[in-house]
């Protein structure tokens, strides 16, 4: 799944409850990284990590840790459902970042959910 469907698709769903999802062109610049976007839930912020089929999950994992240590409050990464099934939720679950997974229709489900970190 290209990214641009998967921005699109996170988009939708954080629009639909009512939260703000920004994604510029470039990324946002966090420390030494760039992450695809945030969304901002009223006083909250979170890092949105964007991994095609093709991308390199750990750096995004590495891209999000930086985010957490730089002042957002969670993390979530989005991938495909089929990509997504074939992770270990340990270590979504141990570090506190979220996996959302994005199906062929669009629609988003959370694997793990975010939590708030701070560090």
């Amino acid at each position: 799944m290209k990214a641009l469907f998967l921005r699109r698709a996170v988009q939708r769903f954080y629009k639909a409850k009512g939260f703000q999802a920004i994604f510029p062109k470039g990324g946002i610049h966090c420390g030494n990284a760039m992450i695809d976007g945030e969304v901002k839930a009223g006083a909250w912020r979170v890092a949105v990590e964007l991994k095609s089929d093709r991308d390199d999950l750990l750096r995004g994992l590495g891209q999000l840790l930086e985010a957490l240590s730089h002042g957002y409050d969670m993390a979530l990464l989005v991938t495909s459902q089929a990509r997504a099934e074939r992770l270990d939720n340990k270590v979504f679950d141990a570090s506190g970042i979220g996996l959302a997974a994005v199906n062929s229709k669009g629609e988003v489900t959370f694997k793990t959910e975010p939590k708030i970190v701070k560090f």
